[in-house]
């Protein structure tokens, strides 16, 4: 997907907070902010409604979709502004982002684990029990799961850039930051249940990943960008969990 959103240096630009190429209103920031709550709810739910992996690839069917269609319903033919095709530029930085991610929310974990104020991820201890093809696949369906993540980020960026700037008449540099950290609160605070309701670790831990996560979306303005970080810090964590038991 591509979409030609420039800023007046001829690079690319956040959309939509602007008016370039359009203004999405506040009835319109609503309800795509309503779809993607509906899609974290089907990601959470759908699995508990079928069976198997069924449910599992339904729920993040649902987390993916249902953003992008709030996107199209308030952006009409501009939804896809978010997206760019990815150039080499877009890629490095991901992928130099993914190590930077676990090196500073490692950091900050190792000092919450000396004060025992962490919970195990359950999403490590379930890929322990899998083998061959099933491990496989439920590291694949991470991909996709891993792209809706980035859409209930980079979306309630976007939302509180619009916020900021137009309505609270802040600089673009301090609606930046504002929203950049509002949307890290919020991606940590969507974790509590699985962290069993850790409010330290899931602000701390996973707010200060998020941090670092979309800064490649800062740099680029391009979503595919901080997904390749976000997917490359994920894979590199399953790799290290699955493979050190081994060389015990």
């Amino acid at each position: 997907m591509k979409a030609a959103i420039r800023s007046a240096t001829g690079g690319r630009d956040f959309p939509f907070y602007n008016g370039e190429p359009l203004r999405i209103s506040l009835p319109g920031w609503l309800i795509v902010l309503a779809t993607a709550a509906g899609g974290f709810a089907g990601l959470m739910i759908a699995p508990t409604l079928a069976p198997g992996r069924l449910g599992g690839w339904l729920g993040i069917a649902f987390f993916v979709a249902l953003p992008l269609l709030g996107l199209r319903v308030a952006a009409g033919k501009y939804w896809t502004a978010i997206f760019h095709r990815p150039t080499a530029r877009d890629i490095w930085i991901g992928l130099a982002f993914a190590p930077c991610t676990l090196l500073v929310s490692g950091i900050v974990a190792l000092g919450m684990m000396r004060l025992e104020l962490t919970a195990a991820n359950p999403v490590v201890a379930m890929m322990h029990q899998l083998q061959g093809a099933d491990l496989a696949l439920s590291i694949a369906a991470t991909a996709p799961q891993l792209l809706g993540e980035e859409l209930i980020t980079i979306i309630p960026f976007l939302a509180l850039l619009t916020l900021l700037t137009a309505r609270c008449g802040l600089s673009r540099r301090v609606a930046i930051i504002g929203a950049w950290i509002g949307s890290a609160l919020l991606f940590g605070a969507l974790h509590l249940p699985t962290y069993q309701w850790h409010l330290g670790q899931v602000l701390l831990i996973i707010g200060t990943a998020r941090l670092v996560l979309t800064v490649p979306y800062l740099i680029t303005k391009n979503i595919w960008s901080s997904t390749i970080a976000h997917i490359t810090n994920d894979w590199l964590i399953f790799a290290v969990v699955l493979i050190l038991p081994k060389l015990g």
